[in-house]
């Protein structure tokens, strides 16, 4: 038998997957076991409510477990859920575990239930040491934020809001912030925004023009904010909606052609390798590359092993 603390490295290099192959160790031995009990509860992946609701119970009844927890991944694709349930649970689980939280990935697609509230609490958590925030559904735009080692911010599938109006808290309350990807589901015009947020010539002043979302604050109303981006920004990158419906090859529409024209004429005025804009299409072909399940949960597992995964622009 190894030392202890061999088998310790050994586990901690050979588990960077979502916890499935700690899960595995542990069933080996009692000493494997204790081994990986850390490494169990290291990478959580979360796909049902009631998986969520486990999850929280295991963590009240061993309180130590929630320092385990460094990088969750908690999704629901349930036509209908119970909105407000779910909400309090995630709720009770995010203050155990966002002391020692370094990533968060937040995907909801339940269609019939609104998920604003859900995706609310996020935002009203405190999270001392997130490096990594990726939210797929339709978030809220954020009044405050309390993330301040936050690194990478990624939105994708929104459809109510514009992104773009995520730029002037992101940049007020999160210091560190290098990255920012926006996977569109929508239309919503992000030049505007964007050309203002670089101080681009002849970009427009008023923040009404931009087609930015008021932030509602707690008991008053705010009007849109300037956008502004870090000054520590190093890439931001947008992948533009899919068209409304699928045709034929080669043929979109005279609005979604005039969307795609103005991000396409947007990249070569803004500061050189700032702004990057991915294919809405399959390189090489005509099929429709949206942002799934699947593949937000192989961004997330690429970020834990040192893969740029999301942030490639390749």
């Amino acid at each position: 038998m190894l030392p202890i603390e061999l088998l310790e490295i050994i586990f901690q290099l050979a588990c960077d997957d979502d916890g499935l192959t700690a899960r595995s160790i542990a069933f080996t031995s009692w000493t494997f076991y204790s081994c990986s009990i850390p490494l169990i509860y290291r990478n959580i992946a979360i796909y049902r409510a009631h998986q969520l609701e486990r999850l929280l119970g295991c963590v009240r009844s061993t309180p130590r477990y929630a320092s385990f927890i460094k990088n969750a991944f908690i999704a629901e694709t349930a036509t209908n859920i119970d909105g407000p349930k779910f909400q309090q649970t995630l709720n009770s689980l995010l203050k155990l575990i966002s002391p020692t939280l370094l990533s968060l990935t937040l995907f909801l697609d339940t269609q019939s239930t609104p998920t604003s509230g859900i995706f609310q609490t996020v935002f009203d958590t405190s999270f001392p040491l997130l490096t990594s925030l990726m939210l797929c559904g339709d978030h809220t735009i954020p009044h405050s934020l309390d993330m301040p080692a936050l690194r990478r911010f990624h939105s994708a599938g929104l459809t109510k809001h514009n992104a773009a109006s995520c730029f002037a808290p992101l940049t007020k309350y999160c210091p560190h912030l290098s990255h920012i990807r926006i996977s569109m589901a929508s239309q919503h015009n992000l030049t505007f925004a964007i050309s203002a947020a670089f101080d681009l010539p002849g970009a427009p002043t008023n923040p009404e023009r931009m087609c930015l979302d008021s932030i509602l604050a707690p008991g008053e109303y705010d009007p849109p904010p300037f956008p502004s981006l870090p000054q520590g920004l190093i890439s931001l990158i947008v992948k533009p909606a899919a068209p409304p419906m699928a045709v034929f090859p080669g043929c979109t529409s005279m609005f979604y052609s005039q969307y795609i024209k103005q991000l396409h004429d947007l990249k070569p005025r803004c500061p050189s390798g700032k702004f990057r804009l991915l294919p809405a299409f399959k390189r090489n072909s005509w099929e429709v590359e949206g942002y799934d399940l699947s593949q937000a949960k192989n961004d997330w597992l690429g970020a834990i092993q040192g893969r740029t995964s999301a942030w490639s622009t390749t």
